[in-house]
């Protein structure tokens, strides 16, 4: 990008007017203010400097365009701008930005497969409804969802489940909102709170003490609130000095098993001041802080070395070493010995950080013979099997045991609600689940007691993973919804009133859809007086 400092001339200057502002510029010193990629003066015009755009995975690379997706959040922040005065370069941005979403997804929108019904095909609840109109078309889409589509089990389809909020400033983000019930139903769902944290939280609980909130990060999934900054998000922000909004990107990564370089690299990407030496200091104190450090359990080989050269190592309370000690025992066993290699450690174990615990149990788990999710029992990939896949794809493997648990987190769910709907003649149908989000398409007179029903089955399916683990009782924090969402179209939250380019009047003025419902467990307890009976 061609940027201009001040004192800039343009060109259409005498020959000798050139010759010394040349003169003048090369005896200037390169600004100091700057610091990142550049500037560069190689077109050697005066006043002239060009700057490198980093590119996120390395200044080794080159970018093909400022307009590209990963730049987007430059425009919003600011950093990415036109020159002042300069209007038309500044409404390119704002123009690209505001359709970057219908440009890479309005295909797959036009692509969809949409079934469209004669009245007669129509239910009668929505014939004989007061707002049904013979004048407008009735349908629904059927996403073409490849249920298993990963190792991990989770659902593969390429627009609804990865379709974003709407945003003010994005051509078509209200297209979730466009999915509306027919006349007589609700959309009753809801997200399943903090779903991958607790359920590594509650792993790692049950290894280390058999008791909720019993390690300082399962504490912090029970009782943080982002209010007052003591969730697992605030905390990081506050540890690395970075925004909330990055250090989630930051948890879920390392809850995923990425390493430290994936740290350093997020941190040039979002702040591209950063030096690779600050960034490597910031991620080295982020994960000492949060995974902690490695120490080593010595096999019985290594402890037999250990007495017989009499080497002094610092020892934890489960009997662990640090990496520095297994060095020193392998040099002091070279040096006295003609074998070069001995097997000194039996396994690896994390150590003094808030989520060690976890991690030594998603470890333990991905690393045994036959790796299977704790609550289901469902075997991993055989081809990821410790047996074929030795020490490689561990990243893969420790994501699978969280992500792979969310999906039988979901499968629990989805059984409990058939049952309560067919137990209690509740009539309504499971209509899309968007990872830990689900949605059910309801007649209007039963959507109170379906929300109660999803309350319930919330409860259910935390007691069946608490039971699973060894835990014999559950904490309320956890045990319902915050909120069950009554809509009558899908969005995210049933207040948004998905305000676009493309939709500037809103969903209630121009498509008549008022606010949703939000209902806590006490609030549906208050409306269908505790019970699932019809009245």
């Amino acid at each position: 990008m061609l940027g201009a400092l001040p004192g800039i001339t343009l060109p259409c200057q005498s020959q000798e007017e050139m010759e010394e502002l040349r003169e003048q510029a090369e005896g200037q010193s390169q600004p100091s203010y700057h610091h990142g990629n550049g500037p560069y003066n190689d077109v050697n015009i005066p006043g002239c400097w060009f700057f490198k755009l980093p590119h996120k995975d390395g200044n080794e690379n080159n970018v093909g365009s400022p307009f590209a997706k990963d730049f987007l959040p430059r425009m919003e922040d600011g950093t990415l701008r036109a020159a002042v005065g300069r209007t038309h370069g500044t409404r390119a941005l704002e123009i690209n930005k505001m359709i970057s979403f219908w440009r890479n997804a309005h295909k797959r929108i036009s692509s969809q497969m949409v079934v469209w019904l004669k009245k007669g095909e129509l239910p009668r609840a929505v014939t004989r409804h007061a707002d049904y109109n013979e004048e407008d078309d009735y349908g629904a889409i059927l996403p073409q969802v490849v249920t298993a589509g990963t190792i991990t089990r989770r659902a593969v389809e390429p627009t609804w489940l990865t379709a974003s909020n709407a945003r003010a400033d994005r051509v078509g983000s209200e297209l979730k909102a466009m999915v509306q019930v027919p006349p007589g139903y609700s959309l009753v769902g809801a997200d399943v709170d903090s779903q991958e944290l607790w359920i590594a939280a509650i792993l790692g609980e049950a290894h280390f003490a058999g008791m909720h909130g019993c390690t300082a990060f399962g504490w912090m999934t029970l009782q943080g609130k982002k209010s007052n900054g003591t969730d697992l998000h605030s905390k990081t922000a506050a540890t690395v000095g970075i925004s909330r909004e990055h250090a989630k990107v930051f948890n879920y990564g390392r809850i995923y098993g990425a390493g430290q370089p994936f740290a350093e690299r997020l941190l040039m990407q979002f702040n591209h001041r950063l030096t690779q030496q600050q960034a490597r200091e910031k991620a080295q104190q982020m994960y000492a802080v949060t995974k902690g450090v490695r120490r080593f359990h010595l096999s019985e080989e290594g402890e037999w070395l250990l007495r017989e050269l009499n080497l002094a190592v610092d020892r934890a309370e489960d009997g662990s070493v640090l990496a520095q000690d297994v060095q020193r025992l392998q040099r002091e066993a070279s040096k006295r010995s003609q074998r070069k290699k001995w097997d000194v450690v039996e396994h690896r174990v994390w150590a003094g950080g808030t989520e060690s615990e976890m991690f030594n149990k998603l470890e333990s788990i991905a690393l045994s013979p036959s790796p299977q999710t704790p609550v289901l029992g469902c075997h991993i990939s055989r081809a990821l099997e410790p047996a074929v896949a030795k020490g490689e794809f561990l990243t893969s493997r420790v994501n699978w045991v969280v992500q792979s648990s969310a999906v039988d987190y979901l499968h629990l769910m989805l059984v409990a609600m058939k049952w309560l709907f067919e137990e209690f003649d509740i009539n309504g149908r499971f209509c899309i689940s968007i990872h830990d989000e689900v949605r059910y398409l309801v007649q209007q007179q039963d959507r109170y007691r379906a929300a109660l029903a999803l309350q319930i089955t919330n409860l259910l399916t935390r007691c069946m993973f608490a039971y699973k683990l060894g835990l014999q009782d559950l904490p309320q924090s956890v045990a319902f919804f915050s909120a069950v969402d009554i809509d009558q179209c899908l969005r995210k939250e049933v207040t948004m009133n998905c305000v676009t380019p493309s939709n500037p009047t809103g969903m209630e003025k121009k498509y008549g859809i008022p606010q949703g419902e939000a209902l806590d467990i006490y609030q549906l307890i208050e409306i269908t007086k505790g019970s699932l009976e019809k009245k």
